[in-house]
C-alpha cells in the first residue's frame, strides 16, 4: 500500500513539474507615449530557449502571432501591428515552407491615436503558437490590458 501511494504521489509531482513548463512566453504590455494624444501600445514577449514563436506573416503551417483590440471608442489604431525583433526564416520540413519566427524576445507595437484626453484601457487579445526542433504547443489565446492614463 505504501509503494502504490508514494507512486502515485511521485506521478503527480512529475506531471505537475511538467505542466509548470508547458509555458515557454511570459508577456509584459505597456504603453509609451510619442507625441500629445499619441502612444505605442508595446507587448512584449519573452521566448524560453529552445523554444521560438511564428510572425504574424506566417501563411503556410502554423498559427500565425495575431494581435487583436477591442473597440473602445476613446482610441483609433494607426497602422498595423508591428513586429519589432530579430526574425529569422528558416525552412521547416513539417510545414513544408519557409517560415519567420522569433526567439528570445519580440515586442509587437500598435500605434494608437486618443480621441480625447482621458484615461482609458486599451484591452485585446494575442494567439500564438510556440515549437521547438521536436514538438509544437497548442495555440494560446491570452487577453491584455494596458492602461493610458
Amino acid at each position: 500500500m505504501k509503494k502504490a501511494v508514494l507512486f502515485s504521489y511521485l506521478l503527480v509531482l512529475a506531471f505537475s513539474v511538467q505542466a509548470q513548463r508547458l509555458n515557454p512566453v511570459k508577456w509584459s504590455y505597456n504603453a509609451i507615449k510619442t507625441a500629445t494624444n499619441q502612444y505605442d501600445i508595446v507587448l512584449t514577449a519573452t521566448i524560453d530557449a529552445p523554444w521560438h514563436m511564428y510572425s504574424q506573416f506566417a501563411t503556410k503551417g502554423p498559427i500565425p502571432t495575431t494581435v487583436t483590440f477591442k473597440p473602445n471608442p476613446l482610441v483609433k489604431l494607426n497602422g498595423k501591428t508591428k513586429e519589432v525583433g530579430k526574425l529569422e526564416k528558416n525552412y521547416d520540413k513539417n510545414f513544408g515552407a519557409i517560415i519567420g519566427t522569433f526567439a528570445g524576445k519580440v515586442d509587437f507595437k500598435q500605434a494608437i491615436i486618443l480621441k480625447a484626453v482621458s484615461k482609458t484601457k486599451v484591452t485585446g487579445t494575442i494567439e500564438y503558437m510556440v515549437c521547438n526542433d521536436v514538438k509544437c504547443l497548442p495555440p494560446v489565446s491570452i487577453p491584455f490590458e494596458v492602461t493610458i492614463q
